[in-house]
């Protein structure tokens, strides 16, 4: 028989989940749970590439790609030839089926003529030609675990093929290791216990699966990871450090991304484009800059040690919240008068918290020396267990801290910029709130700190609550003419220029 005949050089049908589908040689088709495979499945069991049906120099190949198993007769199978129609069990013994059948092309005359005596013979006596052994390996465990479990009248179309041979093909002897039937559950006879756990364990751990997959990229998974491993990375690179700030800068780096996503999903400034993420850069450096310029040596000349006073609170509380919410301030400006664009309150809200954060970083690192002194110096279980609570309060909140009071200093200076009328007054509102805010924590720190819980629990009810109530605050404020008409009483000349001279 010629090699088309034998299925070799024609097409291939193939079945699967109610599914049909023809190759032609030249094609491939993939079977797998991408949807952008030819055939796809959502059992889980199965690969997301799981396998691919191609033409090869021996005919048509069956390849499995994926890290799940595929089985043929209960043995499990790489790469195996489609010379003949296969009964293909993805993922696990109680996988979907693909059915893989030849399609063998149209006879020549000479080789139909010379076919049919054979196919008469056949005829003439079915029952002594026994079974074919096209479906002798047909029957999985599904349809041949032995008499009683062979569904009734169930015959694959096509399948059948009486008295055909495949040349060179023999029917294997009884007892050939996966030949025939075999009841659910029960290992191929000649597979050792071994192979049944490695498939057990690929099935269970499919490490290569996972590698392939998509869902690598998504932000969560990747922050999940960084997230793991930076502190041991900490560990292994910076132990050697001799600078005692180093585990302040490296901690609150690792703290300050939650806090800023944490604001993020409270906020919500809006879309973030390339103008909002130059402006959050620039406030970044404009702070860190301005700190080592003016504030430290502000505070410095205060020249405090012991408890601090309500006067010297009062302007460490000024100097600290003017150098956060000047960088806003000017980004906001800068925008109007050069881009047009008005920053929403929301969004200088937002990048107030980028500017407390920043602050906060900055200054813990600084303290964290003192700290890891306090505790390396500790004199009394009770001192040391104090110096390492300060140090994990430096650590994880100071830079929450002053995000809440730069943020609350933010929504006053997003009204500032969108209101005119009341600009200085609503920006100088807004960085004297903030200010008070932050004196009285220092203040009363060294009497108790439950009032400085209080400090914190008030400070928090105006930032969250500017969260809330942002757009309905706006909406009466732009209903109201004190804020809405006559000049802008800071710098006119950063009007918006698309509004008349009277509006705000």
């Amino acid at each position: 028989m010629d090699m088309d005949a034998a299925g070799q050089g024609g097409t291939i049908r193939l079945s699967f989940e109610g599914r049909e589908l023809t190759v032609h040689p030249g094609q491939t088709a993939r079977i797998g749970r991408n949807p952008d495979n030819e055939l796809v499945t959502d059992v889980p069991t199965v690969s997301r590439q799981h396998a691919v049906l191609r033409w090869g120099p021996g005919g048509w190949e069956f390849e499995n790609t994926g890290s799940a198993p595929t089985f043929v007769n209960g043995q499990q199978v790489t790469r195996v030839t489609v010379d003949r129609p296969l009964a293909l069990v993805l993922g696990s013994a109680d996988g979907p089926l693909l059915r893989a059948e030849p399609v063998a092309s149209a006879p020549s005359p000479a080789a139909a003529a010379s076919a049919a005596p054979a196919a008469a013979q056949a005829a003439a006596a079915p029952a002594a030609a026994g079974p074919s052994p096209w479906t002798a390996g047909y029957e999985s465990a599904a349809f041949a675990a032995g008499a009683g479990d062979q569904q009734p009248g169930y015959q694959q179309p096509g399948y059948q093929q009486p008295g055909y041979q495949q040349p060179g093909y023999q029917q294997p002897p009884a007892g050939t290791p996966g030949w025939g039937a075999m009841p659910p559950g029960r290992m191929p006879a000649g597979a050792s216990s071994g192979d049944d756990i490695g498939t057990a364990l690929r099935i269970l751990f499919p490490i290569q699966s996972w590698m392939h997959d998509k869902g690598w990229r998504q932000g969560l998974r990747l922050l999940v990871i960084a997230y793991a491993l930076l502190p041991l990375i900490f560990l292994a690179t910076l132990s050697s450090s001799t600078r005692l700030s180093t585990p302040g800068w490296a901690y609150s780096l690792y703290v300050a991304p939650l806090w800023i996503m944490g604001f993020w999903m409270l906020i919500r400034p809006g879309r973030v484009g390339k103008q909002e993420i130059w402006a959050a850069g620039g406030i970044v450096v404009w702070t860190l800059a301005w700190m080592n310029v003016v504030t430290i040596n502000v505070n410095d000349a205060l020249h405090i040690s012991g408890k601090i006073g309500l006067v010297p609170a009062l302007v460490i509380g000024f100097n600290e919240e003017i150098t956060k919410a000047l960088p806003v301030l000017l980004a906001g400006l800068i925008l109007l008068r050069y881009r047009h664009v008005k920053l929403t309150v929301p969004m200088c809200m937002f990048l107030g918290t980028i500017a407390g954060l920043t602050f906060g970083i900055f200054e813990q690192a600084f303290y964290t020396s003192t700290d890891i002194i306090g505790i390396n110096q500790a004199r009394s279980v009770s001192e040391a267990v104090n110096a390492v609570l300060a140090f994990s309060e430096r650590i994880f909140v100071d830079g929450f801290q002053h995000a809440v009071w730069a943020g609350i200093a933010g929504f006053f200076i997003g009204m500032g910029l969108n209101y005119s009328r009341r600009r200085v007054q609503l920006i100088v509102l807004g960085v004297a709130t903030a200010a008070i805010l932050h004196a009285l924590n220092d203040f009363l720190a060294g009497d108790s700190i439950w009032l400085v819980i209080v400090v914190q629990a008030v400070s928090l009810l105006l930032f969250l609550g500017y969260t809330m109530s942002a757009a309905s605050i706006e909406q009466r404020v732009s209903q109201t003419p004190m804020f809405r008409h006559g000049d802008s009483m800071l710098l006119p000349v950063m009007q918006d220029p698309g509004q008349p001279p009277s509006a705000g």
